[in-house]
């Protein structure tokens, strides 16, 4: 039987209850988070990254929840930090998954476009090994020649497909790849002329999208399906002393108009002990959400990447729940860490199990953070 939800409405001081999540869902509210505070209507929805405590992160507890949809997100980090397997394990989620979704903000989806702008022209991922050969050929794989080549794309994708019904996650990797159309200019002339490069701005970039893209871009978003991903390389300031040293490029606008931006860590290598050599397979990461508008920010998850795979929500599960411990109790037995994950892969029952255990796990240290204080109005 469904555990019973009750939700007292002080102002006429009567109760309701639901049974499940899914029937709050069916009464109006966009979502319902469930949690030891209570029912929390968020007026926004997830799509998964691909790791439980990542979702949990970006949400503000939701063990489903994730990067905000609709939205425009901002990966920043350094090289081998991830940010390319979280935008693939994004898109592979989507591809397979988002069909499935049953949305109370938007239309049921009957159409889905993923579109990969590829700027820096390289994928040394092996795609159909880790999605298969559907997902790659389903993919729409492009690459913009411009900064403003890319605004333009932008707008006549959300142009094309306004239609309702139509799911649309545009990927670009990555901004600092992108060049002004007058930068190309100059480069050819001077190519051409061999001459030097006449004398330009960096603030170029910055300035088309601060003053026009970004104000455009959220016009012509409001109301689709549409999420933009935006993958960010980080830049260190020179001869810095005091405040951050480490920034990405786009300007101002990428501080107005983002509404999540997660900063990775550098990666920290993954080995076994194969004939007493180390061999790397995999990778741990670290994101921190240095700005959340759907969820509290500062927040900061670990997550898996394994070689050939992607990432590996499993182990990032398993250690965010049981920590560093060798040994896991199951069922009265010791388990090592990978004997237990082939037990979570081969019933999902038992890993949604872990997964909800996780869920309850951050919210208990959220409300366990938060500061009490008399409401301030009625």
């Amino acid at each position: 039987m469904a555990r019973e939800i009750i939700k007292r409405t002080p102002s006429k001081g009567r109760m309701v209850v639901a049974r499940s999540k899914s029937s709050l869902l069916a009464k109006g509210i966009e979502r319902a988070v469930v949690g030891r505070g209570g029912i929390k209507k968020i007026r926004v929805e997830f799509l998964h990254t691909g790791s439980t405590p990542l979702n949990l992160a970006g949400s503000g507890g939701d063990k489903d929840g994730g990067w905000a949809r609709g939205r425009v997100i901002n990966l920043v980090g350094d090289g081998s930090s991830g940010k390319t397997a979280l935008a693939l394990e994004l898109a592979a989620w989507c591809f397979f998954n988002i069909k499935k979704v049953k949305s109370k903000i938007f239309p049921k989806v009957k159409k889905v476009v993923i579109i990969y702008d590829n700027i820096e022209r390289v994928m040394d991922f092996p795609l159909e090994e880790m999605y298969g050969e559907e997902f790659v050929d389903g993919v729409e794989w492009i690459s913009s020649a411009s900064a403003e080549g890319f605004g333009r794309s932008i707008g006549r994708t959300i142009k094309k497909y306004r239609k309702k019904g139509v799911f649309v996650l545009y990927i670009l990797d990555s901004l600092d790849a992108l060049m002004p159309e007058a930068a190309l200019e100059r480069f050819d002339k001077a190519a051409d002329e061999d001459k030097p490069e006449e004398s330009h701005s960096y603030a170029e970039k910055a300035s088309y999208f601060s003053q026009s893209f970004f104000g455009n871009l959220v016009s012509k978003m409001s109301g689709q399906d549409f999420t933009l991903l935006i993958i960010s390389q980080v830049r260190t300031k020179i001869g810095v002393v005091f405040g951050k040293k480490q920034y990405r490029t786009g300007g101002k606008g990428m501080d107005f108009y983002t509404h999540q931006v997660a900063w990775l860590g550098t990666g920290q290598e993954l080995t076994k002990t194969i004939r007493r050599k180390k061999i790397p397979y995999g990778v741990r990461g670290r994101v921190k959400f240095e700005r959340n508008k759907v969820a509290k920010p500062r927040r900061e998850a670990d997550f898996i990447i394994l070689f050939d795979h992607g990432i590996d929500d499993y182990t990032s599960t398993v250690d965010f729940v049981h920590g560093d411990t060798k040994q896991i109790d199951y069922g009265g037995k010791k388990l090592t860490k990978e004997q237990y994950i082939a037990r979570l892969q081969k019933d999902p029952d038992l890993f949604e199990e872990l997964r909800e255990e996780a869920q309850e796990i951050w919210q208990d240290m959220e409300e366990q953070v938060k500061v009490k204080r008399k409401r301030k109005y009625n």
